[in-house]
């Protein structure tokens, strides 16, 4: 991978600094307990329909229809198949899951030091993610002084792979695309539309974030 002249990182978030899939197997642990019995379904069946779930109601979220609050309800009502459940109550029955999240989030390997060999150049936060729920996350994993801006759908108006998100950033940024890289785990949401701007990528994932974040250090470092 060869970087000349990059000035500024846009960064993901989940799955790509921050364990969100760690968090989100020990939550979904936390949460089905009470109502496994319910499904004649095994733990891999149930993990593949909350996965589901989450991915149906996520794009709803992502196009605007849904705020970050109402895409959990509904994703839980879906899953348990109780489309009448009350807002209160869907708030009671997800609090299990938020409380197991919120206890299991770390950084992802190599994630620290990578931010830390980054220092010189701009760092921006482009995320999904709710605003609140991701400077949450940045605050506990204590990397939120990395970002110069954060970057949400809230913020931006759009949400990826909208390329608008990555314009809005850009503009943050100050810098043109090509002096910019893109850092993330996702192909579609993250890479390819950073891509179609003309900025440089990296993709993370497949349990090598440490190496590939070495790689990114050394090669940022003589950019």
């Amino acid at each position: 991978m060869k970087l000349q002249g990059i000035r500024a990182v846009l960064l993901d978030l989940d799955d790509t600094l921050f364990d969100d899939a760690h968090a989100t197997a020990q939550a979904f642990a936390a949460f089905i307990a009470p109502h496994a019995r319910r499904f004649a379904l095994g733990p891999a069946e149930l993990q593949a329909r909350w996965r589901a779930c989450i991915d149906r109601h996520w794009r709803r979220f992502e196009q605007g229809e849904l705020s970050i609050e109402q895409q959990r309800h509904e994703r839980l009502r879906d899953f348990l198949d109780q489309p009448q459940m009350s807002e209160a109550e869907a708030a009671r029955v997800f609090q299990p899951y938020m409380d197991a999240y919120r206890r299991h989030r770390r950084l992802l390997p190599g994630a620290a030091a990578f931010l830390d060999a980054t220092r010189h150049l701009t760092r921006i936060l482009v995320s999904n993610g709710g605003a609140e729920q991701q400077r949450a996350k940045l605050e506990f994993l204590g990397i939120d002084h990395h970002f110069r801006h954060q970057v949400t759908p809230e913020t931006a108006g759009v949400a990826k792979p909208d390329e608008r998100i990555f314009q809005h950033a850009l503009a943050l940024a100050g810098h043109p695309p090509q002096a910019c890289l893109m850092v993330g785990d996702d192909a579609e949401r993250d890479i390819e539309p950073a891509q179609r701007l003309g900025m440089a990528t990296c993709q993370v994932g497949a349990g090598r974030h440490a190496a590939i974040f070495e790689t990114l250090s050394q090669q940022l470092r003589n950019a």
